[in-house]
C-alpha cells in the first residue's frame, strides 16, 4: 500500500497477492552507519531533510486504506480502550516479567488513565489520525544513491501523526547528549511542524498537539511491544518482557508532567 503512494521515501517492493510475504529492494546503508562519526550539525541537517518528506507522506496516505490494511488503531478515540486492554492483562506485570515495576509505579500507571482520557479528548479535536511509523530513528532510515529511504514499518499505527517524534527526537537527543529542549533538537522539530502549517493551523495549536501526541505515544510503544512479543514467555526468552511495563511507566510519567493537563 505504501509503495503505491509513489513516495520517494519507500524502497521498491513486490508483495504476494495472497500470502503475507514481501520482497523489498536493498535500501542501501543505514543513516546510523553513515553518520557514525558525523558532527552534530550534520545529524541535524539529515533530519531536517528527512522529516518534512516523511510528513508529506503522512499527509497523503489514505486513512481508509490504512484501516483496510489492518494497521493498528491508536487514534485518539482508541487510546483509553487500548490502555484498559494493556493494564487488564496482568501477566505482563508480574515480578518475573517486570521485576523493576514496584507497587508505587503500578499505582501511578493506573492513575494516569484520567489524564490519558483528557489528552485523548484534546487530540481528538486536532489533526486527523494517519500513518505513524512509531520507530523512526537513524537505524530505520537508509540511503541509497543519495536517496533517503525509510524501512521497517512493522510498528506502524494509525494515530496522531506527531507521536512519531517520541522515538525520533529521543534517539537524536541521546546521540547529541542533550535534552529534548536543546535548540538543535527544536530545529528538527520545527522543520517537521512547518509542513503541517500549510493546512492553516496556528503554530501554537500545533505545538500543543505535538506535546500531547508525544506524551501519549508511549502507549503505542507499549501496545507495539505486546503485539510483537505475543506472550510474556516469548518476551522472557528474548529479554524484552518488561518493555510493556516500561513504556506504560513512561506514559504515566509523561502525562503527570503535562502542563496542559494540570
Amino acid at each position: 500500500m505504501l509503495a503505491r503512494s509513489g513516495s520517494a521515501l519507500l524502497p521498491a517492493v513486490l508483495t504476494h497477492p495472497e500470502q503475507p510475504w514481501a520482497l523489498i529492494a536493498d535500501a542501501g546503508t543505514s543513516a546510523r552507519e553513515l553518520l557514525a562519526d558525523a558532527e552534530p550539525e550534520e545529524r541535524i541537517r539529515f533530519w531536517i531533510e528527512v522529516l518534512p518528506a516523511y510528513a508529506e507522506l503522512q499527509r497523503t496516505v489514505p486513512v481508509a486504506e490504512l484501516r483496510a490494511a489492518g494497521v493498528p488503531d491508536l487514534s485518539a478515540v482508541a487510546l483509553t480502550a487500548t490502555f484498559d486492554t494493556l493494564v487488564g492483562d496482568a501477566e505482563w506485570f508480574t515480578s518475573t516479567v517486570a521485576p523493576e515495576l514496584d507497587p508505587e509505579q503500578w499505582d501511578g500507571i493506573l492513575a494516569s488513565r484520567s489524564r490519558l482520557a483528557a489528552a485523548a479528548d484534546r487530540l481528538g479535536g486536532g489533526l486527523t489520525p494517519t500513518l505513524q511509523h512509531d520507530d523512526l530513528h537513524d537505524g530505520n532510515v537508509f540511503r541509497r544513491e543519495s536517496v533517503n529511504l525509510i524501512i521497517d514499518w512493522g510498528d506502524a499505527v494509525l494515530a496522531h501523526p506527531f507521536g512519531t517524534l517520541l522515538v525520533t527526537l529521543d534517539v537524536l537527543a541521546y546521540q547529541l547528549d542533550c535534552a529534548r529542549t536543546d535548540p538543535r533538537v527544536v530545529r528538527v522539530q520545527e522543520a517537521y511542524l512547518e509542513v503541517w502549517r500549510t493546512s492553516g493551523d496556528s503554530r501554537a495549536n500545533l505545538a500543543e498537539e505535538l506535546d500531547l501526541a508525544v506524551r501519549t505515544a508511549g502507549l503505542g510503544r507499549a501496545a507495539g511491544w505486546r503485539r510483537a512479543l505475543g506472550t510474556p514467555t516469548a518476551g522472557l526468552e528474548l529479554g524484552d518482557a518488561d518493555a510493556v511495563a516500561h513504556w506504560l511507566g513512561r506514559l504515566a510519567a509523561a502525562l503527570a508532567d503535562a502542563p496542559s493537563l494540570r
